[in-house]
């Protein structure tokens, strides 16, 4: 990517804080040429896409334009300065500690170094930044020698290095766990949704790592957090939903008691709550799941792309619960909403993105709002991408294929069959059911008359039932509900009251 492109990026992400702050960093560091960064800032700032043609003719007169490369590489530079000072975490202060006391070394001031070379220990100790740990302890020993303290070297170096080798074991074992989250992680991301037993065996490996025997195997905050995590990921994924609440709840747990560990990243706290709220509303624990989306949505995100991926996971977690308790009109309420989000995100999470137009379209079908739904289904453009996530690709051209029907758009409907058949074959990740549904539903563009119709959603219906009793081949029902959609012809209901006649609806 070219600088250009990376300075329009990273200008559009910031925040209105973050733009105040950047030009007050500005007029206060360079106060001679101030207005040339900042005129350059406000100009891209103010472009919707990065036109650099339009900025050499708006700057022509000016002499930077000359060396226009340089200006804004040097005004890259200066943002990330300025945001760098207006995110102070703790982080940033051990590295400023660590840069003031080789500059006081420098100067021969060891013991004005040695104070700080304490307070930015005791700084990395408490927030668990265990990679300082073995760098500040090797610069007191250096502090030493150049001291001549004989005395100090005798005393402390033997527990400088044992301490030294006891960080660099937990820093490898947190290395180790991450090794581990990074392995489940793709091979979730590559599979999708399990189909079968043989890809339920495919996670056999996770169970056997010596890291997962018990929590003792994690050595610091940050590894027990990955334990817990991992182990809510692979339940997850083998949705075992009970299991993965409670490794959820113990994560949950671990990191509310320690919050110094993850300070630096609003994502953490965002993330697990999300999470949580998922295996939450798994196990029927709605009203849970909406105090930790609650939770989530007071924390304050650093940046507008942060706090879209936000709202998309409050969103996301909100229809499900809603949908869960049976309450449409909220599900149906929270729609247009939704789509000004999308409109204005740009950088926001893409499969999270992916996943709400999947459920805003599976919404739309039940309340019958056919072409509403086709809509939001071409506008995702499930059918037509499969590097994200396969699953969603393959119910999606089903849902579409059902949308023709509905539409009466039986040419497009013959197509569509033929090309998913095609597409889910070449992938070899068929269920029997989506078989079933694409064989027959083949024949529905030749029915003519309504009793031949209710004859063959009939028929189907029994072809499906055996079918979907697997809980592998039930996960269909997870996505569209087809089996609802069918008793709805058959029985001549809505859609919406045969789905919601099936839910345990609660007040909210």
């Amino acid at each position: 990517m070219k600088t250009s492109d990376n300075l329009f990026r990273l200008i559009k992400s910031l925040n209105k804080s973050e733009k105040g702050y950047f030009k007050k960093y500005a007029n206060f560091h360079v106060r001679n040429e101030q207005n040339n960064y900042t005129k350059i800032f406000d100009a891209i700032d103010t472009q919707k896409e990065y036109n650099e043609n339009k900025l050499f003719r708006k700057f022509r007169e000016e002499r930077f334009i000359n060396q226009f490369a340089v200006a804004k590489n040097y005004l890259y530079d200066m943002i990330l300065e300025s945001l760098e000072a207006y995110h102070k975490n703790s982080t940033t202060q051990i590295r400023s500690l660590l840069n003031r006391i080789e500059i006081l070394v420098d100067k021969g001031l060891h013991s004005q170094a040695k104070k700080l070379l304490k307070k930015a220990k005791e700084m990395a100790i408490t927030y668990e930044k265990l990679t300082y740990i073995p760098e500040i302890n090797l610069m007191e020993e250096s502090i030493y020698r150049m001291q001549y303290s004989v005395g100090d070297i005798k005393d402390n170096s033997s527990k400088l290095i044992e301490e030294i080798e006891q960080y660099a074991m937990r820093i490898k074992n947190l290395a180790e766990y991450e090794s581990l989250k990074n392995r489940l992680y793709v091979q979730h991301m590559e599979m999708g949704v399990l189909r079968n037993e043989t890809e339920m065996k495919s996670y056999d490996w996770f169970l056997k790592s010596p890291l997962l025997k018990n929590e003792k195997q994690a050595l610091s905050i940050n590894a027990k957090i990955l334990y817990y995590e991992l182990y809510a990921s692979y339940y997850n994924y083998t949705e075992d939903s009970q299991k993965c609440y409670e490794f959820s709840s113990g994560l949950i747990k671990i990191f509310e008691e320690n919050p110094q560990v993850i300070e630096t990243n609003v994502n953490f706290p965002t993330l697990f709550y999300y999470r949580h709220s998922i295996q939450c509303y798994n196990i029927g624990k709605y009203h849970e799941a909406l105090e930790y989306i609650a939770k989530m949505e007071v924390l304050k995100p650093k940046s507008d792309i942060q706090k879209m991926n936000t709202l998309f996971k409050a969103y996301n977690t909100k229809l499900n619960v809603y949908f869960r308790m049976g309450n449409m009109k909220k599900c149906l309420r929270l729609i247009p909403e939704i789509e000004t989000l999308l409109a204005t995100s740009t950088d926001s999470d893409k499969l999270l993105k992916e996943i709400i137009y999947w459920q805003v379209t599976s919404i739309l079908m039940i309340a019958e709002e056919y072409k509403q739904a086709l809509k939001w289904l071409v506008k995702a453009n499930i059918s037509e991408h499969s590097n994200i996530r396969q699953d969603l690709e393959c119910i999606g051209r089903i849902m579409e294929i059902v949308l023709h029907y509905e539409l009466g758009k039986f040419d497009s409907m013959e197509y569509r069959i033929k090309s998913t058949y095609r597409f889910l074959a070449s992938k070899q990740k068929m269920y029997l059911s989506e078989k079933i549904i694409l064989t027959s539903i083949r024949k529905l563009i030749n029915v003519n008359s309504k009793k031949e119709s209710l004859t063959f959603f009939k028929e189907l219906k029994n072809s499906l039932e055996p079918v979907i009793k697997d809980p592998l081949e039930g996960k269909i029902l997870m996505y569209f509900d087809i089996m609802s959609w069918l008793e709805s012809k058959i029985e001549n209901k809505t859609f919406a009251e045969v789905v919601k006649s099936k839910l345990k609806p609660l007040s909210v």
